[in-house]
């Protein structure tokens, strides 16, 4: 886990690389999803004001006392983020379904 400030221009970390890589998707979707998934993890206009960027205030809203970034809290808001959230749900029904049909293979259709 790094324990720097990034500064401009700096070689991300894996942890921040890891942090941020949500935001940017969202960033990518548009000014509205990205305001959506802060508002989601918690960042505040206030955050984002005290850090001057949007960059160092999604990194000091995950950088935990010792310096170190909250990598499961940044896992944590992405799991519960609806988007995401449904497509576990999805996978696991999917996932459930096949092992129905594994326990019962004459369930399976050959279509």
């Amino acid at each position: 886990m790094s324990k720097r400030k990034p500064d401009s221009g700096a070689k991300l970390s894996d942890d921040e690389g890891m942090i941020l890589w949500p935001f940017i998707d969202q960033a990518e979707k548009g000014d509205d999803e990205l305001a959506k998934y802060m508002f989601h993890c918690a960042i505040t206009a206030q955050d984002l004001d005290a850090a001057g960027d949007n960059q160092s205030a999604i990194l000091a809203h995950y950088r935990r006392p010792d310096g170190r970034y909250d990598i499961d809290a940044a896992a944590h808001d992405l799991m519960r983020w609806p988007p995401t959230a449904t497509r576990i749900k999805e996978l696991k029904r999917a996932k459930l379904q096949i092992a129905a049909k594994c326990r019962n293979p004459q369930d399976f259709d050959n279509s």
